[in-house]
């Protein structure tokens, strides 16, 4: 590589690194904010069953989003075991994609603790749309630029576009279904392990 393109190209190792240690976080903050309740009056068996109740929107949030961060994490892995460069521009669609990866956990905690207002649901899927936009913008630019090692199966990058388009039109599913059924869109997500499967044996 000569001294202009290592001047314009980048190595991508270090924004990997990067990734992984913003998913450790998120993933951890997102355990983090699932809180032994207080149990308010006398403290009985009765009490803090009722309190544990409590916390079933909350945790139910929480593993929706574990599991959409780890989907996501292992998409991006996959992406760039693919992608042997980066210039600026794909830098910094890593990084805006890293700032709704940041925001899951107060979006996810938004939704356990206010499930029942439409709102907290609009703001958490509009959070995923932005993952999985971004995502899907990372690897348009990626392959556009041939950024792309060049002995990457063809059919590898039909299946990664075929799965971004997957997580952005499930992501948007879920945003028309907070206006009508907000406490169960989350439950949209569910399609996608069906559906990536049916993409890669198809």
């Amino acid at each position: 590589m000569d001294s202009q393109n290592s001047a314009t190209f980048m190595d991508t190792k270090r924004l990997e690194t990067l990734v992984d240690g913003i998913f450790a976080i998120a993933m951890t903050l997102l355990v983090l904010a699932l809180a032994v309740p207080d149990v308010a009056g006398p403290l009985t068996n009765a009490a803090v069953q009722t309190s544990l109740y409590d916390l079933i929107p909350s945790f139910y949030t929480m593993v929706i989003s574990f599991i959409l961060l780890a989907l996501f994490w292992s998409n991006h892995h996959r992406a760039f075991h693919r992608i042997h460069q980066m210039d600026n521009v794909l830098l910094w669609i890593n990084v805006i994609w890293l700032l709704f990866i940041v925001l899951v956990p107060f979006s996810a905690s938004l939704t356990g603790k206010y499930g029942q207002f439409p709102i907290a649901h609009i703001i958490f899927n509009l959070n995923m749309l932005g993952i999985a936009l971004f995502l899907g913008l990372n690897w348009l630019y990626a392959r556009r630029n041939h950024f792309l090692h060049e002995k990457v199966d063809p059919r590898q990058i039909t299946v990664t576009k075929r799965a971004n388009i997957l997580f952005i039109g499930i992501a948007l599913l879920a945003l028309l279904l907070s206006f009508v059924v907000p406490r169960f869109s989350a439950l949209v997500y569910l399609l996608i392990f069906p559906l990536e499967y049916l993409i890669n044996k198809l």
